[in-house]
């Protein structure tokens, strides 16, 4: 475990040791936290029941382990909330901010062990993204993460009505530009943090979306990783891993030079 990860759990442990310190009564124990830290400006939300309540920014990335506890923590004091009130966890899984998501699912995994009967949902950043869109108009939606040389991370979503769920209409795939192009249907809104970097002259039937909605945030996350509890699609705490496009550049140097290469922690999603 890292540095991050090492901070984490000690101030998770702080955070939890208040669960036995409250006497505060539960009106409703439905309570859910969502985390977002996969890209660089990460959030947090609580909510209760079918009610988002309360929302917390976080700050750069390079700060998410400084402030995601204590930030969870000023949400749960706020709505006069222990740790131990928390019965849902979810948390953006990626890909995204290598950094950031091993924060953010650092602390998720930590409180999945601290937390008896904690049930945590892992929701694919791009999902976030899209619900971010979910009001937009729109028949083909592409979410463009982890843009590198040229190339992204592709979610396709479409949707049954206007304003309705957007859901994956394929696996999402690695491509460059052309690919992409060759590989989606038209018309086609694009989105996503990897448009802060490509450098393309799109079609005239392809549209970037408003750069206000291109990113994931804490409330999106929470909608999508409601919609997935209600599926009981729930993460043990022991699985919960982030998801990349890619392997850091640092970790595919250093496969190159050692052999054989053994994968480090974390899912790769091509």
């Amino acid at each position: 475990m890292g540095q991050d990860g090492r901070s984490q759990s000690r101030t998770a442990w702080s955070l939890c040791a208040r669960i036995d310190a409250r006497t505060i009564p539960v009106v409703n124990s439905d309570v859910s936290i969502a985390v977002e830290t996969s890209c660089r400006a990460g959030s947090v939300a609580l909510g209760r029941g079918e009610e988002l309540l309360s929302v917390r920014p976080l700050g750069p990335a390079g700060r998410h382990a400084g402030e995601l506890l204590p930030a969870l923590d000023a949400l749960l004091r706020e709505q006069h909330l222990a740790p131990g009130n928390v019965r849902q966890v979810y948390v953006s899984v990626g890909p995204g901010s290598f950094t950031g998501l091993r924060v953010g699912i650092t602390a998720v995994r930590t409180l999945g062990q601290m937390i008896a009967g904690l049930r945590i949902v892992a929701v694919p950043t791009a999902w976030a993204v899209a619900e971010r869109l979910r009001r937009a108009e729109w028949q083909n939606l592409a979410v463009l993460l982890c843009a590198k040389e040229n190339s992204a991370h592709v979610t396709l979503f479409q949707r049954d009505d206007p304003g309705g769920e957007p859901r994956p209409a394929v696996p999402p795939f690695l491509a460059e530009t052309d690919e992409l192009l060759r590989r989606t249907p038209r018309p086609l809104v694009i989105t996503g943090e990897a448009l802060e970097f490509l450098r393309v002259d799109w079609p005239t039937d392809v549209t970037p979306a408003n750069p206000s909605l291109r990113f994931p945030d804490a409330q999106s996350v929470w909608r999508v990783g409601r919609r997935l509890a209600i599926q009981e699609q729930f993460t043990p705490w022991s699985e919960l891993l982030p998801v990349y496009a890619r392997r850091p550049e640092a970790v595919r140097l250093w496969e190159k030079k050692t052999e054989p290469s053994t994968p480090l922690g974390g899912r790769l999603r091509s």
